[in-house]
């Protein structure tokens, strides 16, 4: 019944706004929390008589993308590896962060995260979900939720009006909040997890000289953070920007003739054929993770 009563408090405030521009952005919002509520209630919902034996880490967040949740799961994953329990990860298959955990040597699984969880349960010691707070069926989750100060407390806060994908409110399920910050942020001083960039480096082992022009190219949720990392050492001659998950090659090849490094994501880099990723002007950085 709650849910019902939030739908008419969704279009009575956006009845209320006089601005077109803003009010088409509400309603837009408005769809998608529509959308979000009668899946969460028939197509995600929990199911019964459904006990694991393999417990399930689950890593998310409110944010619509560029959290860092595939950086920290394989973080978690590597830890866990570390102290000798088998572990699997469970995430989308977009192209790039299934193809990012593979190359890295973990064990990754792209099919439904729920029904992968009936199909793994006994055979590995942990499962990490990669994403999938929304999906309601990983009750037995333990969930950890990566935050950069989102607010997510209204319709104002979610896509495409803001820029999170949910609310606090829809996940008592969420056992650990985990704030996150870049290096070089005033707020890494109170973070939990602070994640930092690997300098770039070519397929020959090689860096760029500091105060170097360079090109850099990406497509991830938050460019924003991948461009401010650069600036502390290099030049941005250009900065390319593509959607999140977008097979970048085309787009490198055309940055590379103009003869300056060109930098991408290691994420965008596991898509890209080995004899461009072996063009010593074409540059990787990764995403390191530590604890506060």
């Amino acid at each position: 019944m709650e849910w019902k009563i939030e739908i008419l408090s969704i279009f009575t405030t956006i009845k209320g706004v006089e601005n077109k521009n803003v009010s088409f952005s509400l309603f837009a919002a408005a769809l998608w929390r529509l959308g979000y509520l009668i899946d969460s209630k028939t197509r995600l919902a929990p199911k019964k008589n459904t006990n694991f034996t393999t417990p399930l880490l689950g890593v998310g967040s409110l944010l619509a993308g560029g959290a860092g949740k595939t950086p920290y799961t394989a973080f978690l994953a590597e830890q866990l590896k570390s102290q000798g329990f088998s572990v699997a990860i469970l995430c989308k298959n977009t192209g790039d962060e299934n193809l990012w955990f593979a190359k890295k040597g973990f064990e990754v699984f792209t099919e439904n995260r729920f029904e992968l969880c009936k199909k793994l349960d006994g055979k590995f010691d942990i499962l990490i979900s990669d994403d999938g707070l929304e999906d309601r069926r990983l009750s037995h989750a333990f969930w950890t939720c990566l935050t950069w100060g989102e607010r997510a407390e209204s319709l104002q806060d979610i896509i495409p009006h803001g820029n999170c994908r949910s609310l606090w409110k829809d996940h008592p399920e969420i056992g650990c909040i985990k704030k996150c910050a870049m290096e070089w942020e005033e707020s890494a001083k109170k973070a939990d997890l602070i994640f930092s960039m690997t300098p770039p480096i070519n397929s020959n082992g090689e860096t760029i000289p500091e105060d170097s022009e360079i090109i850099a190219l990406t497509g991830i949720a938050r460019p924003y953070r991948f461009f401010s990392g650069l600036r502390k050492n290099y030049f941005i001659a250009e900065k390319i920007i593509c959607r999140d998950h977008f097979n970048i090659q085309k787009k490198a090849e055309k940055a590379l003739k103009f003869g300056l490094p060109v930098v991408i994501t290691e994420k965008n880099a596991v898509r890209l054929p080995q004899t461009l990723l072996e063009n010593e002007n074409l540059f990787v950085s990764g995403v390191s993770v530590k604890l506060s």
